[in-house]
């Protein structure tokens, strides 16, 4: 090949088809790319717009989530305040009732143990059974309210269920018999000796649930039975009678509070209908579970279940034993108390129990009398003008230079919050009011044994 004489060869050009083609895609890549940037730009856009929505949505959620955990704040503390002030209300009403309840019951008791004809005799028993039926349903009240706020605890120590079993049955042996009415008791072998639980509350089941069957039983029987089951897991406790039983459609709020089968029950045989209610409430709070099976006129069988778990007997009772006459007369004792009626009622029970007692009528004259003599036992009211007993106690407590004597709240404040601070304070037991002759008989035998472990 021979070489141009202007310079080397020209580069090739490219035909005019070829070009065409190029510069066609360079014009649909450039308007791709346009696009492109278009929808880039469009969809950032519409992502900075859900971002912004979704900012103003997370704001709103959360002054929404702020306002209604407010408003639950607001009410948990409504619910916690009516929660206080039933409390507080309780238990003014149940002081307020049990301070004239302990004279009622006090002097029908000691009225009781003078000597009375028949007549007078049927009188005194009455105003003393009805006081007591009273009570009953203060303390029922009392006891659904602590249930409802969690306040009472279920114990876990040796149980003997045959004991529970006879005490229930001696207590009630007597409203059975008044009524011509058969009762019988049944704890089946393959029940333990001793069980864990709460003796207490499994007594004040049964006496509930027994209490009820006499109540609504004219004829007939009524029949405790104990056994285990589910593999010995288990005791069952079922309570039958031959009472009026119960309609099909009523069984369902048969455990509610202050719910009766009809309306004329309250009317013909009393009650409020909370027996039930708590005896529920303890069960489930054994980790068990209660119901009823009942037929109009044909009887009603009660039954409930609870663990048991086997348990080794209990150490021997530390019981004090009864102190003869002369020890409880030796006692050097003071009353702390400001009413004149209960002032009259302990007085004449410790008469009765064969002591003597000073009085203070507050609980600063309380505090002098102790410093300025030598007492064994104090029975202190809690709520008393001036100085209260709490004070009082604890002022006693502080004497470094006097021998400390034994302290017995003396009271109608029947709170389990009541009996804590007693014992915080100092105090060596509780006694609530109204109380029985033979409780006011224990507190003395306690301080006549610690006096004579003293001596």
């Amino acid at each position: 090949m021979t070489a141009s004489r202007n310079g080397p060869a020209a580069a090739t050009v490219a035909p005019p088809a070829e070009t065409e083609i190029l510069l066609r895609r360079v014009e649909r890549e450039r308007r791709a790319r346009k696009q492109a940037e278009q929808l880039l730009e469009h969809k950032s856009q519409e992502l900075y717009q859900a971002n912004q929505r979704l900012q103003a949505h997370a704001a709103e959620l959360e002054r929404i989530v702020h306002e209604r955990t407010r408003a639950l704040e607001q009410a948990l503390q409504v619910v916690q305040d009516a929660l206080r002030a039933k409390g507080e209300f309780l238990a003014v009403v149940s002081h307020e009732i049990r301070t004239p309840m302990n004279a009622v019951l006090g002097m029908a008791q000691l009225l009781l143990m003078t000597e009375l004809s028949q007549e007078q005799r049927q009188y005194a028993e009455t105003i003393h059974s009805s006081g007591e039926i009273l009570l009953a349903l203060i303390n029922d009240i009392l006891e659904l309210s602590k249930l409802e706020s969690g306040k009472v605890t279920i114990g876990s120590k040796p149980v003997d269920i045959r004991v529970v079993v006879s005490e229930v049955v001696q207590i009630l042996s007597a409203q059975a018999q008044q009524k011509s009415l058969t009762m019988r008791a049944e704890v089946s072998e393959d029940v333990p000796a001793f069980v864990r639980g709460d003796a207490t509350r499994l007594k004040q089941i049964f006496l509930n649930l027994v209490g009820n069957a006499i109540k609504f039983t004219q004829r007939g029987s009524v029949r405790i039975e104990a056994s285990m089951v589910e593999d010995g897991a288990s005791l069952e406790c079922r309570i039958k009678d031959t009472g009026i039983g119960i309609p099909p459609d009523r069984i369902g709020r048969l455990f509610e509070k202050f719910s009766q089968v009809d309306s004329s029950i309250s009317r013909r045989y009393g009650g409020t209908g909370l027996g039930l209610a708590i005896c529920k409430r303890l069960v489930e709070g054994m980790g068990g579970n209660i119901g009823v099976e009942s037929k109009p006129y044909h009887g009603s069988t009660f039954a409930f279940r609870i663990p048991a778990i086997p348990s080794e007997a209990p150490s021997e009772s530390s019981a004090v034993a009864p102190a003869p006459p002369r020890a409880r007369a030796a006692l050097r004792i003071l009353l702390a108390e400001d009413n004149a009626v209960n002032q009259m009622l302990a007085m004449s029970m410790l008469q009765k129990l064969g002591a003597q007692a000073d009085l203070a009528g507050n609980g600063q004259e309380a505090v002098d009398k102790v410093r300025a003599g030598s007492y064994d036992l104090v029975l202190m009211d809690m709520q008393m003008p001036g100085m209260d007993g709490l004070t009082a106690t604890h002022a006693i407590r502080a004497m470094p230079d006097i021998r400390q004597p034994q302290i017995v709240a003396l009271t109608a404040n029947a709170m389990d919050e009541d009996r804590e601070a007693c014992f915080q304070a100092g105090m060596n037991g509780f006694l609530t009011k109204p109380f029985q002759i033979s409780e006011l008989q224990e507190k003395l035998d306690m301080a006549a044994e610690a006096t004579a472990q003293g001596a």
